[in-house]
C-alpha cells in the first residue's frame, strides 16, 4: 500500500514538471489499437477567460488516471487538457494513428517543442463546420497523430464541451481498425437509431394529421397541435444526428445548429402551452388562471426574441446556450414551472377533457425527470438505452401525443354531439317558428279574406253610388233644359226675334258644355264656371236686364288646375234668381265669390239680395215650390253621394241675410269643396 502511494506522488512530481513516461509505438500497432491514458497527465480550466495552450503548459497537471471523474464537469463550460509523449520506434517507418477522444464539442490537438512552444496541428469536434475536418479523418472525433520514424513528439490536447455523455477517451487506433470500431459502435445503436426513426416517423404523421384536421376544420388548436408535434420531432431529430455524427443539416455551420438547440425548445414549450390551454378552453372556464397563463406565454416569447436575435447578429447565440445546456440551467426552471402550472390549471379545471390533459402531462413530468436524473449519472458501462436519457423523454412523448390524440378525439365527439343538439334545439325552434308562423298566415288569409269582402262591399256601394249620381246627373239635365226652353219661349211671344236668337246662341253653347260636363264626375273649374255665367246671362236676358250679376275668383286659383263636380253651382244660383230676386219688382243682384284658403279647400260663395226664404215660402209661389222641391232636393243628394263616393266631406250652408233695420236682406250659400 505504502508502495502505491509513493508512486502516485512520483508521478505528480514528475507531471508537474513536464517529465511524462513516453509512449513508445512500433510502425505497425499489435492489435490495431492502444488505450494511452496511464500515460496521460490531465487539467482542467474552468476559468472564464480560456487561457492559452503555452499558458496551460505551466499549469500543475496531473495524472488522467487519478482525475476525479471520467465524465466532464456539469458547472457549465469547461477545457480540458491532456498533454502525452508519443515515440516511434521504427527506425525505417512512420506512425500514422488516430487518437479517439470521445463526443465534444471541440478538440484541438497541438505539438509541443523543446522550448514549450505549442502549434496547432488539428481540429476536430462536434461545433467543427464540416470542411473544416480534414478530408482523410474517418470521423469527427478523432484527431490524427503521425510521426517521422525514430521522432519522439509531445503532444497537448484540449477537449472543450457544455456537457457531454461521453467520458474522454484516450485510445489509439489503426484506420482500418477504426473505421471497424465505428462500425461496431454504430451497429450495437441500431437499436436506437431504430427506435429514434420511429418516433421522429410517429410524430411526424401525428403532425402532418394535425394539419391536415386544420384544414378540414379550420379549428385553431390543430395548428398549435401540429406545431407542437413537429418541433418536438425537430428536437429529437438532433439526437441521432449527433449520436451517429451523420450531419444531415447544416453541416458546415455547426455553431448555428447548435445555437437553434434554445430557440427550438422555447418553440416547443411555447406551441406545447398554446395547445394545452386551448385544449382546456382556460379563457371560459379559467379566466383568472387565464391571465397567468398569457404572462407566461409572455415570458417565452421574449426569450424566443432574444434567442432568436443572438443567433441572427452572431456570437450572442454562445451566452444562451450556456443556461440552456445546463440540467440546472434557465429551460429547466422554466420547464419545471410550466409543469406546475399546468398541472394546478388541469386539477383545478372543470373541463371535459382535464383527465386525458393531466395522464398526458403526468408522462412527460416523468420523461423529463428521468432524464434529468440519468443525466448526472455515469451509464458508461451500461445498456445503450440507458446511455441515451432521451429514449426515456421520446417514450413519454409518444405516450403524451396518444394521450392528446384521444383528447381530440373526445373534443370532436363533445363537438359533434354539442352541433347536434344545438341543431336539434335549432331544429325544434325552427318548427315552433313554423307553426306560429302557419298560425300567423292563417289569421292573415283569415283577415284578408274578411278584407277582401269588405272591399267587395265597399266597390258595389261604390258603384251603386255612382250609379244613383249618374241618374241624378240625368236629372238635373232635363230640368234645367226645361228652365232654358221656358225663357225661349217668353222672346219669341214677345216678337223679339233678335234677343232670341242670341239667346238661342248662348243656350247652344250653354247646352254643349252641359253635355260634356255630364258625361264626366268631375270638370274643371274653368269649365264649371263658363257655364254658370252663361246660364246667368240667359236668366238676365229673360228678366229683361233686372238681374244683375258677378262672378269673383281669386287670381291666385288656377282654374284649369282644380277640379269639382259639374252643375254643382247652378242650382243654388237658380234658386237664388227664381226665389230670392224674381218677387222683387226692381229686381237684384247674384254675385258669385271663389277663395281657396286651404291648398286642399275650395271655398264659394253664392250671395243675393233678394226677399229671403222666408217670403219667399209665404208667397206660395207655383214656380217656386216646383223649382225648391226638385233642384234644390237633386243638388244636396248629389253633395251626399260625392261624400259617400269618395270619401270626402264637401258641406253646404245657407244663411239668412238682414240689413241695417233687422229685414230680410237676402240668402247666402256658402259651399266647401275639397280639392
Amino acid at each position: 500500500m505504502r508502495t502505491l502511494i509513493l508512486l502516485a506522488l512520483l508521478l505528480n512530481v514528475s507531471v508537474a514538471f513536464g517529465q511524462e513516461k513516453p509512449v513508445e509505438l512500433p510502425a505497425e500497432l499489435p492489435g490495431g489499437s492502444l488505450d494511452i491514458g496511464r500515460y496521460v497527465s490531465f487539467y482542467e480550466d474552468a476559468s472564464t477567460d480560456t487561457l492559452p495552450a503555452k499558458a496551460i503548459l505551466t499549469k500543475p497537471f496531473q495524472p488522467f488516471l487519478l482525475r476525479p471523474t471520467n465524465r466532464l464537469s456539469t458547472r457549465g463550460p469547461v477545457m480540458k487538457w491532456l498533454r502525452f509523449t508519443l515515440q516511434n520506434t521504427d527506425l525505417h517507418k512512420p506512425v500514422n494513428l488516430w487518437l479517439h477522444v470521445g463526443r465534444h464539442s471541440l478538440i484541438r490537438l497541438y505539438s509541443v517543442d523543446s522550448l514549450k512552444n505549442t502549434n496547432l496541428l488539428t481540429v476536430a469536434g462536434g461545433s467543427i463546420p464540416a470542411d473544416g475536418i480534414a478530408s482523410d479523418a474517418p470521423g469527427r472525433m478523432v484527431v490524427r497523430i503521425a510521426l517521422a520514424p525514430n521522432q519522439q513528439q509531445t503532444f497537448l490536447l484540449s477537449v472543450a464541451t457544455f456537457q457531454s455523455p461521453d467520458p474522454i477517451q484516450t485510445t489509439l487506433y489503426t484506420l482500418p481498425f477504426y473505421k471497424s470500431f465505428l462500425n461496431d459502435f454504430h451497429q450495437r445503436q441500431l437499436p436506437v437509431l431504430a427506435f429514434y426513426i420511429g418516433l421522429i416517423a410517429c410524430l411526424l404523421f401525428m403532425g402532418l394529421f394535425a394539419t391536415a384536421q386544420y384544414v378540414t376544420n379550420r379549428d385553431v388548436i390543430y395548428v398549435w397541435y401540429s406545431l407542437y408535434i413537429l418541433t418536438t420531432c425537430f428536437n429529437f431529430l438532433r439526437v441521432p444526428e449527433t449520436q451517429f455524427q451523420l450531419d444531415w443539416w447544416l453541416p458546415n455551420h455547426p455553431t448555428v445548429r447548435l445555437t437553434l438547440l434554445p430557440i427550438i425548445q422555447l418553440a416547443t414549450q411555447f406551441f406545447y402551452l398554446l395547445f394545452f390551454g386551448t385544449l382546456l378552453e382556460l379563457p371560459r372556464y379559467q379566466p383568472r388562471l387565464w391571465q397567468w397563463y398569457r404572462s407566461f406565454l409572455a415570458c417565452l416569447t421574449v426569450l424566443f426574441g432574444l434567442s432568436l436575435g443572438s443567433l441572427l447578429i452572431g456570437g450572442g447565440g454562445s451566452l444562451l446556450l450556456i443556461y440552456f445546456s445546463r440540467p440546472s440551467g434557465l429551460l429547466v426552471m422554466m420547464t419545471l414551472v410550466a409543469i406546475i402550472i399546468l398541472a394546478g390549471l388541469a386539477l383545478r379545471g372543470k373541463h371535459a377533457l382535464r383527465s386525458y390533459a393531466f395522464v398526458g402531462l403526468v408522462f412527460i413530468a416523468i420523461g423529463a425527470i428521468a432524464m434529468l436524473l440519468l443525466n448526472r449519472m455515469n451509464l458508461s458501462r451500461t445498456s445503450i438505452f440507458l446511455q441515451m436519457p432521451s429514449i426515456f423523454l421520446g417514450g413519454a412523448t409518444l405516450l403524451e401525443v396518444f394521450c392528446f390524440s384521444l383528447a381530440l378525439g373526445k373534443r370532436t365527439y363533445l363537438v359533434e354531439k354539442e352541433k347536434k343538439q344545438l341543431q336539434q334545439r335549432h331544429t325544434e325552434e325552427l318548427e315552433t317558428q313554423l307553426a306560429l308562423r302557419t298560425k300567423e298566415v292563417q289569421e292573415q288569409s283569415r283577415q284578408l279574406e274578411v278584407q277582401h269582402i269588405r272591399q267587395l262591399e265597399t266597390e258595389f256601394e261604390q258603384k251603386l253610388a255612382d250609379t244613383e249620381m249618374t241618374a241624378l246627373r240625368a236629372q238635373m239635365n232635363p230640368h234645367f233644359i226645361f228652365n232654358c226652353l221656358n225663357s225661349i219661349k217668353l222672346y219669341t211671344l214677345d216678337n223679339e226675334a233678335e234677343k232670341a236668337s242670341d239667346y238661342l246662341t248662348k243656350f247652344a253653347r250653354l247646352i254643349r258644355l252641359v253635355l260634356e260636363n255630364s258625361r264626366s264626375e268631375y270638370v274643371t273649374l274653368q269649365n264649371e264656371l263658363e257655364a254658370l255665367q252663361l246660364y246667368i246671362e240667359l236668366e238676365a236676358m229673360r228678366f229683361k236686364h233686372k238681374l244683375q250679376f258677378s262672378i269673383q275668383v281669386d287670381p291666385a286659383i288656377d282654374q284649369r288646375f282644380i277640379r269639382i263636380p259639374p252643375l254643382l253651382l247652378q242650382p243654388y244660383v237658380e234658386n237664388a234668381i227664381w226665389h230670392g230676386l224674381m218677387h222683387k219688382p226692381e229686381g237684384g243682384t247674384v254675385s258669385v265669390d271663389v277663395t281657396q284658403p286651404q291648398e286642399s279647400l275650395l271655398h264659394i260663395e253664392i250671395t243675393d239680395d233678394g226677399v229671403g226664404r222666408q217670403q219667399a215660402s209665404e208667397l206660395k209661389s207655383k214656380s217656386a215650390g216646383k223649382y225648391k222641391s226638385f233642384g234644390m232636393q237633386v243638388t244636396a243628394d248629389r253633395i251626399r253621394m260625392i261624400n259617400q263616393l269618395y270619401n270626402t266631406q264637401a258641406q253646404a250652408q245657407i244663411v239668412d241675410l238682414v240689413d241695417s233695420f233687422g229685414e230680410p236682406g237676402g240668402t247666402q250659400v256658402i259651399l266647401k269643396i275639397p280639392v
